[in-house]
């Protein structure tokens, strides 16, 4: 999976202008919400075996409307890591990916493990409709398998910072001790599960409790071709 991994990624590189939405979230002056969906490009890349079905998804998630011209990604060596941390939350939370992008980078090549912990983190917080502890377990393959590349760590903070977070059931949810011990098989959810196990966080219990009341809440999914690919090769 190593080698096509690599040539994904070279695919993805060479349409990076072209993958990226200049918004999921909109908001119109009658109060009109509008929220697009995920890219699957970058989890397809890592997760997805067929070939074919990776190479349909990249075709069909292109978008020449949408092109954003991606620039190198200035490091910030001057900063410490923990501030770099600190910053990358706060910027990622407020939706500004210019200067996301320069900490998360920065974080990502100063200490690996300290930058997917967070990238966690932040998606373990956020709706877990989003599928956003989808794409930051890409980006663990990603980094793991070859390393910060700009096209696709700006791809990936571009969705965290773009697709704005809602924050609404970790501010109001109780934490819980309850074990979270079967899984529906839903990608969002499974994905949500596998984020929330791979490390030990501040918020676990509140996670949980999260994790619990969308599984109660869950219904019967149909997952599309792509997904389906996805989630079989990340069910438990």
């Amino acid at each position: 999976m190593e080698n096509k991994i690599q040539e994904r990624v070279a695919k993805v590189i060479e349409n990076a202008d072209i993958l990226d939405k200049r918004a999921y979230f909109t908001v119109d002056c009658e109060g009109s919400i509008k929220r697009k969906e995920m890219n699957y490009t970058i989890p397809a890349m890592v997760f997805c075996k067929n070939d074919e079905l990776f190479n349909e998804n990249l075709q069909k998630e292109c978008n020449k409307i949408e092109r954003e011209n991606q620039k190198k990604i200035d490091r910030l060596s001057n900063v410490e890591v923990e501030t770099l941390k600190i910053n990358f939350v706060k910027l990622v939370i407020k939706g500004e990916l210019e200067f996301a992008k320069k900490y998360g980078k920065e974080l990502a090549l100063r200490d690996k493990e300290e930058f997917l912990k967070t990238l966690f983190n932040l998606s373990l917080m956020d709706n877990i409709n989003f599928n956003k502890p989808l794409m930051a377990l890409a980006m663990k393959e990603i980094l793991n398998t070859i390393g910060w590349k700009d096209e696709v760590g700006y791809l990936v903070i571009s969705y965290f910072t773009k697709q704005r977070f809602d924050l609404n059931l970790l501010e109001n949810l109780k934490e819980t001790e309850e074990e979270v011990l079967n899984v529906p098989e839903s990608l969002k959810l499974i994905a949500y599960k596998k984020v929330l196990d791979s490390y030990k966080y501040t918020n676990e219990k509140k996670y949980k409790a999260i994790l619990l009341e969308e599984i109660k809440k869950n219904k019967e999914i149909s997952h599309n071709e792509i997904e389906n690919e996805i989630l079989a090769s990340l069910k438990f």
